[in-house]
């Protein structure tokens, strides 16, 4: 490199036959400074340092929206969050389809027990079981007609009630239970006139239990009546069963 920036500088300098002028016989001039407009330039120095950074410029205009990128890895799973409010309820749902026929169950054994009796003749005699003996429903054959009671083969819950025709005599008539008195009712008698008592009662019996009527009080106040026209009349049955 140095070489050949040697063999340029030879190139450029003048001869003497060009770089001065005679001004006269034997005297060489020198060339006017002007003339150096027509020699080459000199040998390029080295580079400079580079300069300090400029300030930064402007930010540019937003440019266009890019296309959608394609979609993320699934991340974890987060945590559960909490419960929300219980939502308005939804409308009814259509009815299901109807499930398979059951099998058939054991028949339920039908516990009965009833009676309805009604006196033939006037009742005369106090403080003993009237004895009803117009059969009107015995079937279970639980009322006894030669004793005037009726016998519980079944526990469970009774319903008796009793109707009488009043006649000639007031009428004192208690509904026993075991050898005590249950139910009391009393009918005056009205002269010249047949009148008509009443009573009713729920009452839970054990097995052995017996349940009568018989008249109260003295020799006059037998005035239970019947005949061919006017019944007297006692009923009794099973409304249900014990279950224990």
């Amino acid at each position: 490199m140095l070489l050949l920036r040697a063999v340029l500088l030879l190139l450029v300098l003048p001869t003497h036959g060009q770089d001065s002028v005679t001004e006269g016989p034997g005297v060489l001039l020198p060339l006017a400074k002007q003339a150096c407009t027509v020699c080459l330039a000199g040998i390029p120095g080295h580079p400079g340092h580079n300069g300090t950074p400029g300030r930064d410029g402007r930010d540019g205009t937003p440019g266009e929206k890019g296309e959608k990128g394609d979609p993320g890895l699934v991340g974890p799973k987060g945590d559960s969050g909490e419960t929300g409010v219980t939502g308005v309820e939804g409308p009814r749902g259509f009815p299901g389809i109807p499930g398979r026929k059951g099998e058939p169950g054991e028949s339920a054994y039908v516990h009965r027990s009833a009676f309805s009796v009604g006196l033939e003749s006037r009742v005369t005699v106090p403080n003993v079981p009237i004895r009803f003996t117009k059969i009107f429903y015995n079937l279970q054959n639980h009322y006894d007609g030669t004793t005037g009671k009726f016998h519980c083969n079944i526990p469970g819950l009774y319903y008796f009630s009793y109707h009488i025709t009043v006649y000639l005599k007031d009428v004192k008539v208690s509904l026993y239970k075991k050898d005590k008195a249950m139910l009391f009712t009393y009918d005056q008698y009205q002269e010249k006139n047949v009148d008509q008592a009443s009573g009713s009662v729920l009452l839970h019996l054990e097995v052995g239990d017996q349940v009568w009527l018989q008249v109260y009080g003295d020799g006059n106040s037998y005035g239970l009546y019947a005949d061919n026209v006017h019944d007297s009349t006692f009923t009794g049955f099973l409304l249900y069963h014990d279950t224990d």
